[in-house]
């Protein structure tokens, strides 16, 4: 007779990081392609456009590439405020608040000022809109003590219906018919890689998450925060004042989410529209939590879901699936990769009695 035991690892293999999300995904694209040949399809043509719709050629790269930047900004932010233990939740609401700023700068300068300029603007409102609308969740937590994860699951539901009045009101456009949207706006991000819509927000968000690697790692700042998050009590007693950078950390993660609003605005739709944010702050979540809250592994985790966003929808158009069942398969790839990460830290035991 034996037991099953799970052994948490002094030291965790570099080759284990590599490994186990690759085996997560094998695993669950297996489980994908029974659930898609139980549904009628043919899985080795669903997963060939899976890839070819993801990576497949020069524009479809692209794309994956575009999807992966509010990711990656989103991501960035995350784990800087998970860094100091803090939780951020409302990444999406701090999204909607910069894409908003961005949208109304734009529609009441466009006509007056050259689209760069705008540009500018637009990023720098998103960036403190984003900001601040983080900063009330982080001072309510270094003020009060108020669960940072329930204000900011309560403040992204008014960043939404905020978004609804005014799409519905002061910014919604006259040639909007059927759906609430935004006048068009001008400024646009420039497109880096001709043939694709890669424009130039994606060496933003690369330099945002080399920037965040610095700022946890290199700076004065950034220590305090990780010794904020590993121990509050010990930091206190070191003379750190513990409140000052929980609320530091809290904008700095919703200003980058604010920023990735604006640049989702700029850069891919050109117009403010409801479903502009849906899914992708809680993703992000998940992007944070697969890159070991490090601004550079979240690199390739932020590129691995933008992979997994475009491929899914290319596997549902070429096999007929239905939209749940492709939305059920892309959520299973994800908890199948966070499932994974118990084999990282821990090691399977047989015990013998």
């Amino acid at each position: 007779m034996g037991a099953i035991r799970l052994e948490e690892r002094r030291e965790v293999p570099p080759h284990l990081y590599i490994i186990v999300p690759i085996m997560a995904f094998l695993s669950a694209f297996l489980l994908g392609g029974l659930l898609m040949e139980w549904a009628g399809a043919e899985p080795l043509s669903g997963y060939k456009a899976f890839l070819k719709g993801a990576l497949g050629s020069l524009p479809t790269l692209g794309d994956t590439l575009v999807r992966m930047i509010p990711f990656l900004l989103m991501a960035t932010g995350i784990a800087i405020s998970n860094k100091c233990g803090v939780l951020n939740v409302g990444a999406e609401g701090q999204f909607i608040m910069g894409a908003l700023a961005t949208t109304w700068m734009a529609v009441l300068f466009q006509e007056n000022l050259p689209s760069p300029l705008i540009a500018l603007m637009g990023i720098i409102t998103s960036l403190a809109a984003g900001a601040s609308w983080g900063g009330i969740a982080g001072y309510l937590k270094a003020k009060m003590g108020i669960n940072e994860v329930v204000t900011t699951v309560m403040m992204n539901w008014l960043a939404f219906k905020l978004m609804q009045w005014l799409l519905r009101g002061p910014l919604r456009s006259p040639l909007s018919q059927m759906w609430p949207m935004s006048p068009p706006i001008k400024p646009k991000m420039p497109i880096i890689l001709p043939g694709t819509r890669l424009h130039a927000g994606f060496i933003i968000a690369l330099l945002v998450a080399i920037g965040g690697y610095y700022l946890l790692f290199k700076t004065n700042l950034g220590f305090k925060m990780r010794a904020c998050g590993q121990n509050p009590s010990s930091a206190l007693y070191a003379g750190y004042d513990v409140e000052r950078i929980t609320l530091i950390s809290m904008m700095i993660s919703g200003g980058l989410a604010g920023l990735a609003g604006s640049i989702e605005v700029m850069g891919v739709f050109h117009v403010l529209y409801e479903g502009i944010a849906v899914g992708l702050g809680y993703t992000a979540i998940v992007v944070a939590l697969v890159g070991k809250n490090h601004p550079i592994a979240i690199i390739p985790s932020s590129l691995m879901f933008g992979v997994i966003y475009n491929g899914v929808v290319y596997l549902q158009a070429a096999t007929g699936v239905t939209y749940t069942l492709s939305k059920a398969m892309e959520g299973m790839i994800y908890l199948f990769v966070l499932v994974s990460e118990l084999f990282v830290r821990y090691r399977i035991r047989v015990v013998r009695s």
